[in-house]
């Protein structure tokens, strides 16, 4: 980690680019003609371990610097100057290209108006120059009291303002980062090995002048491809739309040819063109939450065209999230088992699938209702969190697909112990909703003792399930353990939170056999115990911070998590007074199954 003021100041005063260099890119930019980038954002880039389309590249970059859309999309900025709303393509070549022009506008996101407050900014405002953010002297004494508690191993000692203006520091350096391309982007391929280094343009240059370094290419190779190279920006500079179109076409052509055997091949490139430009989980959320919205008319009136339109949204919505872990799985090429991002994405996929599977079968609309609810709340939540953090790159909960550590690479029973547990938390979840629907009716609809009992049975089908899988993920994750670590069980926190929700869960379904609670109590334990898979599925990575599972410590939104938890518990125990108090006990029998198709 940097301190702020030099490094910045280096950045304005001396780029890494020579002299003549800076002069050619000083000039204010233009942004008329409009120009075509269908072909460089199809060149390919290695960058954190990951071969990815230069679009995701700058579509990454500027979004973490200026901050993601509401309702997600790509990326932009309106430069005030020219009026012009700028991609995120454009912006990043702009920013490589005249990185004089932009250090003065108001670019760089600042997102926590406490911290805006705290170092003079204007409060009313969320984005400021780079400039003004260098010369600030109050955000650098809290970046380097940062620095300090970091190196101390003091990081629970850190406070919000110092967390947010660590953030602020690693849009400075992606800014940096972005100036700096032509040394660090990495588009010139190993020339045989799938697993090899790439190397920027420059990088190559200053890899040949080492007498150690065994060059990738011929001198005339790589001529021929800078020559492209430099023709492309300068076709950029110079805002010419044919030249720009030939020479970034040409410059892809020469770097699949360089290398064809390891450079991607067009269809892997063509998949991440696909999920970048249609965002399936964005556009799933928004049918599960109409699918809901019918489902509940549905149940209100029983009309047969209310209950087709509330499956046909929920299929659709379904579709899309099928289709987005389809791309997902195939560009990252592996399952979704690395951050809490993917975790949740795939645990609202699986509340939609066992409520889709239950739904077929009884026909009675609750299920269809919560499992489209556990879809749409999983995905708004990942879609949108990085808007209500002001952050995209907050720990876990980073959308970008990254490659996994060594010891997560290649394992098998990681991934069955991982897809498996965390479908448990799908199927306790469609319980939890399905218990929230049983409480609601309990404390508004005292008197539907039929309903109520119906209610009562699906929550306990669908705990019934997260137990089993719960207890066999459980299990598989000793012998992941054994495999990697060498031992089954060591108490760990993940695993010790797992043995406890296992408990609390068994534990109500066995006071609901034993007689000690009735389906009442049943619907209860079904939201009671949720809390206990919050906490093994969020607590023990972003709370506690130890152990060997954690990947999201001082992230934040822990207050989110426990305002949500308070209203959650204020709810149950308004229901539970509710239906103690209209004397409604329910039987203590075996639940019975209802009738399918009705």
């Amino acid at each position: 980690m940097k301190t702020l003021i030099p490094f910045i100041l280096l950045l304005i005063v001396a780029p890494v680019f020579g002299a003549d260099e800076i002069n050619a890119q000083s000039a204010t930019p233009a942004f008329t003609p409009a120009l075509n980038f269908s072909f460089i954002e199809r060149i390919a880039v290695q960058e954190g371990g990951r071969k990815k389309l230069f679009q995701t590249l700058a579509h990454e970059a500027i979004e973490e610097l200026i901050g993601r859309p509401i309702f997600g999309g790509n990326p932009s900025l309106k430069d005030k100057t020219s009026g012009t709303d700028l991609g995120a393509i454009e912006l990043y070549l702009s920013i490589w290209q005249f990185p004089e022009y932009w250090t003065s506008k108001p670019l760089v996101l600042v997102s926590y108006r406490p911290l805006r407050v705290a170092i003079g900014l204007n409060p009313d405002e969320k984005h400021f120059s780079i400039q003004e953010l260098a010369h600030n002297t109050r955000l650098q004494e809290l970046i380097k009291s940062a620095i300090a508690l970091r190196h101390a191993e003091k990081d629970k000692d850190l406070t919000d303002l110092q967390k947010e203006s660590e953030i602020i520091e690693q849009r400075l350096d992606i800014f940096s980062s972005i100036m700096s391309a032509d040394r660090l982007l990495a588009i010139l391929p190993h020339p045989k090995r799938a697993d090899g280094k790439w190397l920027s343009m420059r990088g190559y240059q200053e890899n040949r002048i080492d007498p150690n370094a065994q060059p990738y290419y011929t001198t005339e190779q790589f001529e021929a491809v800078n020559a492209e190279f430099d023709a492309m920006l300068e076709a950029y500079r110079e805002r010419k739309p044919e030249a720009f179109v030939k020479t970034s076409r040409e410059l892809q052509e020469s770097l699949r040819a360089l290398s064809p055997n390891v450079y991607p091949a067009a269809s892997a490139l063509e998949l991440e063109i696909q999920y970048n430009h249609n965002r399936p989980f964005g556009w799933a959320w928004m049918f599960y939450f109409p699918a809901a919205l019918f489902g509940l008319i549905a149940l209100r009136y029983r009309g047969r065209a209310n209950y087709i339109i509330a499956m046909a949204l929920f299929a659709c919505g379904l579709a899309l999230h099928v289709y987005g872990f389809t791309l997902r799985c195939m560009i990252a090429g592996r399952p979704p088992v690395s951050n809490m991002y993917e975790s949740v994405v795939w645990v609202g996929f699986g509340a939609v699938m066992f409520g889709l599977i239950f739904e077929l079968r009884y026909r009675a609309r609750y299920f269809m209702i919560c499992g489209a609810s556990a879809g749409f709340a999983c995905l708004v939540l990942v879609d949108q969190m990085p808007v209500i953090m002001g952050n995209v790159n907050a720990p876990g909960f980073e959308s970008q697909i990254k490659p996994l550590v060594p010891v997560l690479r290649d394992n098998f029973w990681l991934t069955i112990h991982v897809l498996t547990i965390t479908l448990s938390y799908s199927a306790f979840m469609l319980a939890w909703f399905l218990g929230h629907v049983t409480l609601f009716s309990h404390l508004f609809r005292p008197s539907k003792k039929a309903e109520h009992h119906e209610l009562h049975n699906f929550v306990y089908y669908a705990m019934q399930i997260g137990v089993l899988l719960l207890a066999c993920g459980t299990i598989l994750g000793g012998v992941w353990a054994y495999y990697s670590w060498g031992r089954f069980w060591g108490w760990d926190p993940k695993e010790t939170w797992a043995f406890i929700t296992l408990m609390c869960y068994l534990f109500v379904l066995h006071g609901r056999l034993a007689g000690w609670w009735g389906n009442f109590g049943l619907s209860v334990g079904a939201v009671v115990c949720f809390q206990a898979v919050i906490m093994a599925w969020y607590g023990v990575n972003f709370v506690l911070g130890n152990g060997l599972h954690t990947y999201g410590t001082g992230a934040g939104g822990e207050g989110y998590v426990e305002s949500a938890v308070a209203v959650d518990v204020v709810f149950t125990i308004a229901a539970i007074v509710r239906n103690g108090a209209f004397k409604a006990p329910t039987p203590f029998g075996e639940p019975q199954i209802p009738q399918p198709g009705r």
